[in-house]
């Protein structure tokens, strides 16, 4: 019963006030990559104690260890009786556990699917009024006056630019630009975000899956800003980061140069040292650290 009570209380400070706290650090914009991997080792510890709270409390009657009771209960299961061996409680928590599995996995193969579809019929659309152009290598051009920039990603991914972008941006700052919107393909940050947003519909009540969707998403923009800034100058694409703001409106299945926190992205970008190793190595440590935590404790019943 110890076990059970100290995962429910991980579960809880995961899915609680954790997920506030990161929210309101200052560091992440110092190493991005590593926030986005403490933000997802959260939601995994978070998950993995809340079903292993429900495991332990749906097997505590039988004292053999996680896996051969867990073992049993499904032998039971497959026999007709799941429930010859445990009482009330005991069904409760193997309700639970079954309910978290449930809820993340429906979560994600619908937000999945809707997503693809989402994407493929506006990529449709790109192919019928999109046109290629020398003027943005690798991109699409759009015949609209507003200014837009933005990546669509997928296994065809496209990246679009309009024809008021052109317009608006010098050559330098447009390939700054193209190069942060390839940074969204090639780091596949679209897999990234789509756990975070699975849980939103289902799980909203919680602090953690209410926090996590946006300031992932704007880590994202920040992780893309440093893929650019390794062949572009950064002071480069804060500019066009200041002329795109405000820019014409983009899809929601889309990733936008201009979508976030713009004003601190172009700060982070002029700042002489907008990067920490320290802080990122020891984000990595707290990631691994917070999902060993509920692995070590349901390895070692």
């Amino acid at each position: 019963m110890r076990i059970c009570l100290g995962l429910a209380i991980m579960a809880a400070v995961a899915f609680g006030p954790a997920g506030i706290w990161l929210e309101r650090a200052a560091w992440p914009v110092r190493a991005p990559r590593a926030a986005i991997a403490l933000w997802q080792a959260v939601g995994m510890a978070g998950a993995l104690a809340a079903v292993g709270a429900g495991l332990a409390l749906a097997v505590s009657p039988l004292h053999w260890g996680l896996i051969p009771d867990t073992v049993q209960l499904l032998e039971g299961a497959t026999r007709g009786r799941p429930l010859a061996v445990v009482g009330m409680d005991e069904a409760f928590g193997l309700t639970l556990a079954a309910t978290v599995v449930a809820v993340l996995v429906v979560g994600m193969v619908l937000t999945a699917v809707r997503t693809v579809a989402s994407r493929r019929h506006h990529r449709i659309l790109l192919d019928l009024v999109a046109r290629r152009t020398e003027l943005a290598p690798g991109a699409v051009l759009l015949d609209d006056p507003r200014a837009a920039a933005y990546c669509l990603p997928g296994v065809r991914s496209r990246i679009v630019v309009s024809a008021g972008t052109l317009s608006l941006l010098d050559d330098s700052e447009l390939a700054a630009v193209l190069a942060h919107e390839r940074g969204h393909v090639h780091e596949r940050h679209d897999l990234v975000l789509l756990p975070f947003a699975s849980m939103i519909e289902m799980l909203e009540w919680m602090p953690y899956v209410r926090r996590a969707p946006g300031a992932v998403a704007a880590l994202l923009e920040m992780a893309a800003d440093d893929y650019a800034a390794r062949t572009h100058r950064p002071r480069v694409l804060a500019s066009a980061l200041i002329h795109m703001s405000g820019s014409g409106a983009v899809p929601t299945c889309a990733f936008a140069i201009a979508t976030g926190p713009t004003s601190s992205r172009v700060r982070r970008l002029v700042a002489p040292h907008r990067d920490s190793r320290l802080v990122a190595a020891l984000a990595v440590v707290s990631a691994v650290a917070l999902v060993a935590l509920p692995a070590y404790v349901l390895a070692s019943w």
